[in-house]
């Protein structure tokens, strides 16, 4: 009896990795032979893999703890009427209706949606990876190309199965109380943004240099100004409320390109300087012998267009600072600084528009 006949009389769909080994009399030890051999099954259609079954966890000879055993006496209307019997939001498109081979080698995922749907009343979202789990028993199922490309082909959509990416981008921020309206402040470096979070928070102050904030981002230096947005994908994920942020950061070419990217990348958002922040820094480095910055590669990088809220003076001080590639570091702002009566406390309205 061939292999293909000792898995058509095993009397069932799929079939294991340890009893495919039992099978081919391969010592349960022996992954080379097995995959040898299992790899020349699946090229030869005898099987095929469960993907949301997982791997065994060999980066050598990777295989899946699961096979489908594809059984060729099965006729397509037996397939039909399977396809049938799923969810109706799976035969939304007419996909499967019209490829029943498609259903055949995608069985395990599109029961798996078919159970979830039909058991499912609860609107809540939560990641991928939890409703991967919840739904297939292996967190990563969703994750899998051939799988996002059949979910594609069926027209489901992640808000159908309720489910987000959780983004590349987290910010570490303190903002005692969500709003519909806020305004943010983004801090390059940790050090202030560490130092204005513990003010909010054990003293609970509201506002800095006489302006109102409803709490405080740290930036993280070129994070912030990631290409692919992450601030956007940052409010997305706070759900979307009406955000304007001020950004504070060094004063050299490298701490202003960085808001101008930041802003390229994020044109949705309204993102300004937070200009009271680099004055304090401007007053306190008038009189003081300025360090050379690190940003020498960006010699000629001109930054007129972003001054525009400055005094003329202090207008030439920066031009002056951006020219010779000198450096006023954030950390000039101390905590001792902050917290000798820079500060004011005003009361914001929860709805107060800015």
């Amino acid at each position: 009896m061939n292999i293909k006949e000792k898995l058509l009389g095993y009397g069932k769909k799929t079939i294991t990795l340890d009893d495919i080994k039992n099978i081919l009399k391969i010592s349960l030890m022996d992954e080379q032979r097995a995959y040898e051999q299992i790899s020349e099954m699946i090229m030869k259609e005898i099987i095929e893999p469960v993907r949301s079954s997982g791997k065994n966890g060999n980066i050598r000879y990777p295989l899946y703890k699961k096979y489908r055993i594809l059984v060729k006496e099965e006729g397509d209307q037996e397939i039909i009427d399977e396809i049938k019997r799923l969810h109706p939001l799976l035969l939304r498109s007419g996909y499967l209706s019209a490829n029943p081979m498609e259903f055949h080698r995608n069985r395990d995922v599109a029961e798996g949606l078919s159970a979830y749907l039909f058991r499912d009343n609860d609107e809540t979202f939560v990641s991928r990876k939890e409703r991967s789990f919840e739904i297939f028993g292996h967190e990563k199922t969703l994750d899998d190309g051939q799988v996002k490309a059949f979910l594609r082909k069926l027209q489901i959509a992640e808000s159908e199965l309720r489910f987000y990416d959780t983004p590349e981008y987290c910010f570490h921020d303190y903002i005692p109380v969500r709003r519909d309206h806020m305004v943010l402040l983004i801090c390059e470096n940790k050090d202030i943004w560490f130092n204005i979070r513990r003010r909010m928070f054990e003293d609970e102050i509201r506002s800095l240099f006489d302006i109102a904030i409803d709490g405080v981002v740290y930036g993280e230096g070129n994070k912030v100004s990631d290409r692919t947005g992450a601030l956007e994908e940052y409010v997305k994920f706070m759900g979307n409320p009406d955000v304007k942020f001020l950004y504070w950061g060094d004063i050299d070419r490298e701490g202003f390109d960085i808001f101008r990217r930041t802003k390229d990348a994020n044109e949705r958002l309204d993102i300004s300087l937070f200009v009271p922040g680099y004055r304090k820094m401007i007053e306190r480095a008038r009189n003081i012998e300025l360090e050379d910055s690190p940003s020498s590669k960006k010699q000629g990088m001109r930054f007129d267009d972003l001054l525009k809220d400055f005094s003329p003076s202090e207008q030439e001080f920066l031009i002056d600072i951006f020219e010779n590639n000198k450096l006023i570091p954030q950390e000039i702002i101390s905590y001792k600084y902050l917290r000798d009566g820079i500060f004011n406390d005003v009361e914001v309205k929860p709805d107060a528009s800015f």
